[in-house]
């Protein structure tokens, strides 16, 4: 019986500080919505990538250069095909169709529709470049009536140690979140829209990777119908960055403790989605004038 007591006290002890590392930074206020766009007029901007989807693109997935071992485990067998515009994680169905990249937690048959009783999976989305450490990203989400789930940006995207995120030598992710907060890379990231919880819809919270650090906090400004697009954007300069949703600056934040560089740009969305659609991403390199 003791050692029955014993162990329920050590689990129990085990979830308090799981909890406890994953609780939200309680020194994090909710910011101001500053009714403005983002101000880039003392900054010059040189346009480094355009997308408007109109025309097909290649999609490499993660489940083709990966394999698993007769122990269970899993290791990379190669890297995605270079001619791939954007490189999937996660076993959803991704493509560009109707002027939109879609990220579907259903895989697509061969027509592009969801297979409707197939396995729902997380997704992350890479795009192929490596992106200037001091950017201006925009781009443009529908939920498409999505009463769950959430989506998440990752941007500055690199190897904790700098290796590019798909180094051989780097662990598989397969959209298991903490591979992305708490694992090999490093990166920001920004959670724009959320339907898992009430208080979790009424928020945009940035955090720094590895470690799912929360840094900064804002209204998320997109509640409400989920059948609407949203247009986000993002400036980062050295260390400050501001998150800004529909035109409103949500948030402002500076990197004091060494801030991430060059990287990669990844979009996240959760299984309990509809479909999300992306459109219109563009990025800058952002100079001082």
């Amino acid at each position: 019986m003791e050692n029955g007591k014993w162990k329920i006290c050590l689990i129990l002890m085990i979830l308090i500080f799981s909890f406890s590392a994953f609780a939200q930074n309680e020194n994090i206020k909710t910011s101001p919505v500053i009714d403005a766009p983002i101000d880039v007029s003392k900054y010059k901007l040189k346009k480094v990538y355009d997308n408007d989807f109109s025309k097909s693109q290649k999609i490499a997935f993660e489940k083709n250069f990966i394999k698993q071992n007769a122990d269970g485990s899993w290791i990379r067998t190669g890297k995605p095909d270079s001619k791939a515009e954007w490189i999937a994680e996660g076993l959803g169905g991704v493509n560009v169709r109707d002027g939109k990249l879609r990220a579907s937690p259903l895989p697509f048959d061969a027509n592009g529709n969801q297979i409707k009783d197939a396995k729902r999976s997380h997704l992350v989305i890479w795009n192929k470049r490596i992106f200037p450490e001091n950017l201006l990203i925009e781009f443009e989400m529908s939920p498409n009536s999505s009463t769950s789930g959430l989506t998440i940006v990752f941007f500055c995207a690199t190897g904790k140690n700098g290796e590019d995120i798909f180094d051989l030598s780097l662990p598989i992710r397969m959209a298991d979140y903490k591979t992305y907060h708490s694992g090999a890379i490093a990166n920001y990231s920004d959670s724009y829209f959320s339907r898992n919880t009430e208080v979790e819809s009424l928020t945009n919270r940035m955090r720094k990777n590895p470690g799912f650090v929360l840094v900064a906090e804002g209204k998320s400004l997109t509640t409400g119908a989920t059948d609407v697009p949203h247009h986000i954007r993002i400036l980062k300069f050295g260390g400050h960055i501001e998150i800004e949703m529909d035109g409103k600056t949500l948030f402002k934040w500076d990197d004091t403790e060494k801030p991430l560089g060059a990287g990669r740009i990844g979009l996240r969305s959760m299984e309990g989605v509809s479909m999300i659609t992306y459109d219109n991403l563009k990025v800058w390199e952002v100079k001082k004038k």
